[in-house]
C-alpha cells in the first residue's frame, strides 16, 4: 500500500492519486531522496530577521532598512520595514526609531515591503539587468514598483514600495472559484507577457515563485512582488528561448490550476482542475502553446458573458466645514448610456479633488483638476462612444490608462500654471469610472474611495500620506491616523513634479454595492464604522451625502468636506 504524504490515507500500490484527498502520489518516495544539486532545498527554512534589525545594501550604504515585522513562509520571508533615509531632510537614521519618525525633522519614514529568498543557482542578473527590471516594475499595473534588488550574505532581498493592504498567496487565498482563478491567472499572464516583450523571462525557483506573488488591497488583484527571479531571454539560441517561453507557459497554467483547486503548485494535476479549465491544462502539458499571448488568447474566451448591466445612482455634496469660509474641495459627476448588443450599458464618472491646505489658491487647483480630468474623459471616452454607439466595450478601452492619462494631464497643467504664476498649486484626487459592472478607481494623495458591500466598508485606494506609511509598516494602528500630528503630510500630490504616479484599481461590482468617494475632510472627522452606519440608515445616495457632511461638521468640521455616494442597482 502507498501512504499519502498529505492525509496519511492508504492507497493501492499502483494508484497515481490519493483516493481520500486527491494528492498526486507520484511524488511519494519510499525513502528520502537527496535534492538535485542544481536546485536549492525547498524544505530549508529561512530565519527571519528580528524587529529593529538593519538591512544594508552593500552597493549603497545609505540604502538601509529597519525591520518592523516579519512573515515567514515555507520558502521565503516578507518584511514590513522602514526606509531609514528620511525622504524629507535626507537624514540617515542610525537605528529603527520606535515611533517611525525621523530623528531630525520628525517626519514619518517611508514604508517598504522586502521579500527574502535563497539565490537561484541558474539566475545571475547583472547590475544592468537589475536596473532594467526596476524600471520595468514601474510601468505595469500587476507588478509592484521595485526600489532595489540586492544579495546580502546568503539571501536575495527585493525591496518594493509598500502596496498598503496585502496578503500572501497562501492556500486560503488560492482556493478560488473558476472565474476568480481565471482572472488571477490572466493578471499574472499579462505581467509575464510584458516581461517577455522586454526580453526577460520569469524563472521558477522550487515553488518560491508562487510566494513572490501577493494579493493587494483586499481586492483579489494578484501582483508580482519580486522580479529577482527574472533572467534575460537568450538571443541567438532558438532552443533555449523556446525552453524559457515553455517554462513560463507551464508556470502560468499550473498557477491557474492551483488557484482553482487550492493545492500546492507541484501537486496540481488535470484530474482535479475544474472541467472548464482542463482543456487549457491539457494543451499546456502537451506544449501546444508557443507563447504566453497564446494562452491569454485562449483564456480570454472563457470570460463569462456579461449579465444585465447594473445601473448606478448617485448623490453628491460639498461644504467648507466649520473653520473655513472658502471651499477648496470640488466634486464632479456625470453619467450616460451606451447601446451595445441591443442593451443599454450605463457609464458613470465621479471625481473628488481637494486643494491642499497651505498651498496658494487651493480652490483654483481643485477646480482645475476637475475641469481638466473631466474634459479629457469626455473627449476621449464619451464623445467617441456617442458617435460609435455599436462599438464593443472591451479591454482595449483601457479605462485605467484613460484615468491615469487624464490625471497626468491635470498634473502638467497645475505645474505649468504654478510656475507661470510663481504659485504653489497642489491638489489630491480620487476618481471612479464605471462601465457596466466594472469600476476603475484612481487616486493621488489622501482623498479616498471606499466600497461598501454586504455591510462591510473597505477602503479601495491607498493614502499617499506619510502617516499612512506608518500604518502599513505596523508602527501605528489605522485609527491613529485621524489624530496623528503629521496626518496632513502627503508625499504624492498633483502639481508637485512633472511625472506623477497614479494608483489604479479595478473592482467587479455587484447589485447593492456602494462606492464612496471623499476628501480627508470627511474621513478624518467620521470613522469608517460611522460612515458605514450612516449609509445603511439612509434611503438614497443624496441623503447619505447630506448626512455624512452633517456628521463631519458635528464632529468638528476641521476641513472642507467633499463626498460622492454611488449605489449600484
Amino acid at each position: 500500500m502507498i501512504t499519502c504524504p498529505d492525509c496519511g490515507g492508504q492507497n493501492r500500490p499502483a494508484a497515481r492519486f490519493c483516493r481520500h484527498c486527491g494528492v498526486e502520489l507520484s511524488f511519494t518516495r519510499a525513502a528520502p531522496q537527496p535534492p538535485s544539486p542544481a536546485v536549492p532545498q525547498a524544505v530549508e527554512r529561512l530565519t527571519p530577521l528580528e524587529r529593529g534589525s538593519i538591512l544594508i545594501d552593500p552597493q549603497n550604504a545609505r540604502r538601509r532598512y529597519g525591520i518592523v515585522t516579519a512573515r515567514a513562509l515555507p520558502r521565503t520571508i516578507y518584511y514590513a520595514a522602514l526606509d531609514l533615509t528620511c525622504s524629507g531632510c535626507k537624514t540617515l537614521q542610525s537605528h529603527l526609531p520606535p515611533d517611525g519618525l525621523c530623528s531630525q525633522c520628525q517626519a514619518p519614514l517611508m514604508p517598504v515591503l522586502i521579500h527574502e529568498r535563497r539565490p537561484h543557482p541558474d539566475v545571475h542578473p547583472t547590475e544592468t539587468d537589475i536596473q532594467h527590471l526596476i524600471r520595468l516594475s514601474a510601468n505595469h499595473p500587476t507588478i509592484v514598483r521595485h526600489q532595489a534588488i540586492v544579495q546580502y550574505q546568503e539571501s536575495v532581498y527585493t525591496v518594493v514600495e509598500h502596496p498598503g493592504r496585502w496578503d500572501v498567496l497562501d492556500r486560503t487565498w488560492r482556493q478560488r472559484s473558476p472565474d476568480e482563478a481565471l482572472a488571477g491567472a490572466i493578471q499574472i499572464g499579462q505581467a509575464l507577457a510584458y516581461l517577455h516583450a522586454h526580453h526577460f523571462a520569469h524563472s521558477e525557483v522550487d515553488g518560491a515563485s508562487v510566494e513572490s506573488l501577493i494579493v493587494v488591497h483586499g481586492e483579489g488583484c494578484i501582483k508580482m512582488a519580486d522580479l529577482s527571479t527574472c533572467a534575460r531571454l537568450p538571443s541567438g539560441d532558438a532552443q533555449a528561448l523556446e525552453a524559457r517561453m515553455s517554462n513560463d507557459v507551464a508556470f502560468l497554467v499550473r498557477l491557474l490550476c492551483d488557484l482553482a483547486t487550492g493545492r500546492e503548485l507541484f501537486r496540481a494535476s488535470i484530474e482535479f482542475a475544474p472541467p472548464a479549465l482542463r482543456p487549457f491544462v491539457e494543451r499546456a502539458m502537451q506544449e501546444q502553446y508557443a507563447t504566453i499571448q497564446d494562452v491569454l488568447a485562449d483564456l480570454s474566451r472563457l470570460r463569462p458573458a456579461p449579465a444585465r448591466s447594473l445601473k448606478p445612482s448617485h448623490g453628491q455634496a460639498t461644504h467648507p466645514g466649520r473653520h473655513h469660509t472658502r471651499n477648496e474641495d470640488a466634486v464632479v459627476t456625470f453619467t450616460f448610456d451606451k447601446e451595445q448588443e441591443k442593451q443599454s450599458v450605463p457609464i458613470g464618472f465621479y471625481l473628488v479633488s481637494d486643494g491642499l491646505g497651505g498651498h496658494d489658491a487651493g480652490e483654483v487647483a481643485s477646480r482645475t483638476v476637475n475641469q481638466i480630468v473631466t474634459d479629457w474623459i469626455v473627449k476621449a471616452k464619451v464623445l467617441p462612444d456617442l458617435q460609435k454607439a455599436t462599438r464593443r466595450l472591451t479591454s482595449e478601452d483601457m479605462p485605467g490608462a484613460l484615468l491615469a492619462q487624464a490625471i497626468q494631464r491635470a498634473n502638467e497643467v497645475l505645474l505649468r500654471q504654478g510656475q507661470a504664476q510663481n504659485s504653489d498649486l497642489g491638489s489630491t484626487v480620487t476618481a471612479a469610472l464605471i462601465i457596466g459592472n466594472v469600476a476603475t478607481v484612481a487616486n493621488v494623495g489622501d482623498s479616498r474611495t471606499y466600497l461598501l458591500r454586504d455591510g462591510r466598508l473597505e477602503q479601495i485606494t491607498r493614502d499617499h500620506s506619510l502617516v499612512a506609511g506608518l500604518v502599513y509598516a505596523g508602527i501605528i494602528g489605522s485609527e491613529e491616523v485621524r489624530t496623528h500630528p503629521q496626518r496632513n503630510q502627503i508625499y504624492r500630490c498633483l502639481g508637485q513634479k512633472p511625472d506623477i504616479e497614479v494608483d489604479v484599481f479595478t473592482r467587479q461590482l455587484q447589485a447593492g454595492d456602494v462606492l464612496v468617494l471623499c476628501s480627508d475632510g470627511l474621513w478624518e472627522m467620521v470613522t469608517d464604522a460611522e460612515i458605514q452606519r450612516i449609509i445603511a440608515d439612509t434611503r438614497s445616495p443624496q441623503k447619505a451625502c447630506d448626512a455624512l457632511v452633517a456628521a463631519a461638521n458635528n464632529a468638528g468640521g476641521q476641513d472642507n468636506i467633499g463626498v460622492i455616494v454611488v449605489e449600484m442597482e
